[in-house]
Formats: C-alpha cells, structure tokens, sequence
C-alpha cells in the first residue's frame, strides 16, 4: 500500500477503538486489513456517548 493510500485508509481505521475487534484480528494477514475493516460492525465503531 503507497502512503497515500495509506492515508485515505488510515481514516477508516480511526473509528475501530473496541480493543477486542484488535485483538481478534491480531493473527489476520496485513493484506487482509482492508476486507476484515469493512467487515467491521457499528459494535466495532462504538459512537463517543455509548449510552445513545
């Protein structure tokens, strides 16, 4: 992947702070990354108020 790819990538990263969604994928392929990201729920994506 080019930096600038990267770049454009790395947004959809940022959303993804449930540690376990990290955890399970610790084993994956790098390669894998992108499929396994959009493969991520909303419960992957917790919103900044978890109660609503």
């Amino acid at each position: 992947m080019s930096d600038a790819e990267w770049e454009g990538f790395e947004g959809s990263l940022r959303p993804l702070t449930r540690a376990g969604w990290w955890i399970d994928q610790r084993d994956a392929d790098p390669e894998d990354l992108p499929e396994l990201v959009e493969a991520a729920t909303s419960d992957d994506r917790p919103t900044e108020n978890p109660f609503f």
